[in-house]
């Protein structure tokens, strides 16, 4: 397949905007430390649940609430618990691997930066829609505590208005889930397959793109080979610090489909980018990180399709 314009930006580095998706290293707390953390949340929510469900006795009239109360609120607890211990259980796994594919590959920085697949990147929409679901099941939960101090227990009626807020958001929370679990219904994995593992600035990037299925006409498409840093920064308000991440734009080509396409079951699309000599290399393992993706964007009719592929972009040893 051949595209209808090939462009490559010339704006120079440009900041990126709207939804985020953070790679490479997570600056924080060591994953024993996570561990610990996440233990306390959980240790706490065990306890508030055993003693919503009656398995833990406790004096009736100290309790101001139902018990069912008393189980939501705990399994808010127990739920942030999970969390943490889910970020330090993918920290070890990644450092297991890392480990693990580093001697297999003496030679190689790739291998000490990243566990990489070197025939491939797959991503699944079956993830995307776990975490998803988890995360609309994990505040609904939370906010039901609150729904019943406002409309049950006689809330103040500023009350009412702030959790009525919050169940909005609620309910775009379930509604983004349902599209993802329509995403991942319809399209499933997709992947792109490496020409050369890794590859290297000043040469060609060849990549085949293969989707799952659910992808049979293309109305219009973008595929966007973009090199990315990534911080985080730390701004303060009074005497409040808020972290966010930050991510920068500083190369990108793009193949762009203007015509609508038809696509066959196995199709898959032959891409083909040139880098500069001083292109950048990937660091997924530094603070402030720099990696290249493959981002896919196609307007297909019904569910539009989004992803995005880590393509290896390393210098010789």
């Amino acid at each position: 397949m051949q595209p209808d314009r090939y462009e490559v930006s010339s704006a120079g580095r440009q900041r990126v905007t709207g939804l985020i998706q953070r790679r490479g290293a997570t600056p924080g707390i060591p994953p024993a430390m996570g561990f610990i953390f996440g233990g306390l949340f959980v240790a706490a929510g065990v306890w508030i649940v055993l003693m919503g469900v009656g398995v833990v006795k406790t004096d009736s009239a100290s309790v101001h609430a139902p018990y069912w109360v008393l189980t939501a609120a705990g399994s808010s607890f127990l739920l942030g618990g999970l969390f943490v211990w889910s970020l330090a259980a993918t920290e070890l796994i990644t450092r297991a691997k890392i480990k693990r594919l580093l001697p297999e590959h003496h030679g190689e920085p790739a291998f000490a930066d990243y566990p990489w697949d070197p025939r491939q990147f797959q991503v699944s929409e079956w993830k995307d829609t776990a975490k998803a679901f988890a995360f609309a099941i994990g505040v609904t939960v939370f906010l039901s505590v609150f729904n019943w101090w406002a409309f049950v227990a006689g809330g103040a009626w500023m009350v009412k208005v702030i959790v009525v807020i919050f169940d909005v958001f609620l309910l775009i929370l379930w509604w983004q889930a349902a599209r993802q679990l329509g995403r991942a219904v319809k399209f499933g994995k997709s992947r792109i397959l490496f020409d050369q593992f890794p590859f290297r600035p000043g040469q060609p990037v060849s990549i085949s793109w293969q989707p799952g299925r659910g992808i049979h006409q293309v109305m219009k498409g973008r595929f966007t080979l973009r090199c990315i840093e990534q911080w985080i920064e730390i701004e303060r308000v009074g005497r409040k610090r808020h972290s966010s991440v930050k991510q920068d734009c500083l190369w990108s080509a793009a193949w762009v489909l203007e015509q609508p396409r038809n696509f066959l079951i196995g199709d898959s699309v032959e891409l083909r980018y040139e880098l500069p000599g001083d292109a950048p290399t990937t660091s997924l393992s530094s603070p402030r990180a720099i990696f290249w993706e493959l981002s896919v964007r196609l307007e297909l009719p019904g569910l539009d399709f989004q992803k995005t592929y880590l393509v290896p972009v390393y210098s010789r040893v």
